[in-house]
């Protein structure tokens, strides 16, 4: 289902957006895009996660220009 997929969590830092990662992590996924407010979590589960396929952004869903720019060239969004 995500091989070869780029995709976008929003609210990636949360326990939903953690666990939908850990699993989405185990198949052979492109990459991954953590979208967040939270900067702190971010680096705690980068940490945490250490991948190369995991990317991590700073924004807010209700900001319409960063959220357009997160989800460019993106195959499937999932809001956590």
């Amino acid at each position: 289902m995500f091989d070869k997929k780029k995709i976008l969590i929003t609210g990636g830092t949360g326990s939903l957006g953690q666990a939908l990662t850990k699993k989405i992590l185990q198949s052979n996924v492109d990459s991954v895009r953590i979208f967040s407010r939270d900067e702190f979590k971010q680096t705690q589960m980068k940490s945490d996660f250490n991948d190369d396929r995991l990317r991590f952004l700073i924004g807010d869903i209700r900001d319409k220009f960063r959220l357009q720019r997160a989800i460019e060239n993106v195959d499937i969004v999932i809001h956590a």
